[in-house]
């Protein structure tokens, strides 16, 4: 088995560093290239609608409304009912934001919405990562986490997709949710900085760990290997990078350029 087919290859927010990020031409492009996962984030809307989104807020980097760009800060994914959501077009990158000269090669694709979930989970054959964007820190910018985790385990259950599908989150309490009220769907436990511990995340009772790549190194590997932990770290784009993160033994790698992994 070559690497490229034994390690999953999850294109972040569809493949954000070619095109407009969690959207329904990212994700198809991503496809294209042959990922394995889809990874993704959500929010849920007024109406109760779960949408795919990064931002508890519209991010004024890259949503517009009649052709401007929304002042910050934007307005609460959870303050919008879908309808309005759709009002706005998320396709290209403000120019001259910090955001667009990170990713200069993303493409706009003018017109493109934020997709619900469900638009998403309708693709076949690949497995999906989803992250629930919620914070302790921000408690009235989304719904609590009990009913959160449940909006997103009852639109896993409508597509069908249990078995090919998982949540994921920097915040735990959703996962605990998860884990009591849908134990079929997997969980993956997040993590930055001075939290990407190992032994920290098989004492919360994680069996997949995905930390930013920048905090792993062959003695966390080895770490996580002894708590029989699934290592799937985020996001990796370089090229140096990716062949670092590969040779390490991980079990998967979540990047923005899914391209330059299958070069």
């Amino acid at each position: 088995m070559t690497p490229s087919q034994a390690v999953d290859l999850q294109g972040h927010r569809g493949a954000r560093g070619l095109l407009p990020e969690n959207s329904i031409p990212a994700f198809e492009r991503a496809l294209e290239l042959g990922v394995t996962t889809l990874e993704m984030d959500c929010g849920v809307t007024r109406d109760g609608v779960v949408v795919v989104h990064h931002d508890r807020r519209l991010n004024p980097d890259v949503a517009r409304l009649h052709g401007e760009w929304v002042k910050a800060p934007g307005p609460l994914i959870k303050d919008l009912s879908f309808g309005e959501l759709q009002t706005y077009d998320v396709g290209r990158l403000r120019p001259e934001s910090e955001y667009a000269s990170r990713f200069p090669h993303q493409q706009p694709v003018d017109g493109t919405r934020i997709p619900r979930l469900a638009d998403v989970l309708r693709y076949p054959k690949v497995s999906f990562n989803i992250e629930t964007k919620i914070s302790p820190d921000a408690p009235d910018e989304t719904l609590p986490p009990e009913e959160f985790a449940r909006k997103v385990i009852a639109e896993i259950r409508r597509a069908g997709v249990e078995k090919r599908a998982t949540i994921q989150s920097f915040d735990w309490r959703t996962l605990k949710v998860v884990e009591r009220e849908a134990p079929e769907i997997a969980t993956v436990y997040l993590t930055m900085g001075k939290d990407s511990d190992p032994d920290k995340v098989r004492a919360a009772g994680g069996k997949i760990w995905s930390p930013d790549f920048r905090d792993l190194d062959h003695e966390k590997l080895r770490q996580a290997r002894t708590q029989n932990l699934r290592v799937i770290p985020w996001t990796v784009n370089e090229p140096a990078d990716i062949a670092r993160i590969l040779a390490l033994g991980v079990d998967g790698i979540i990047s923005d350029y899914p391209d330059r992994f299958r070069k």
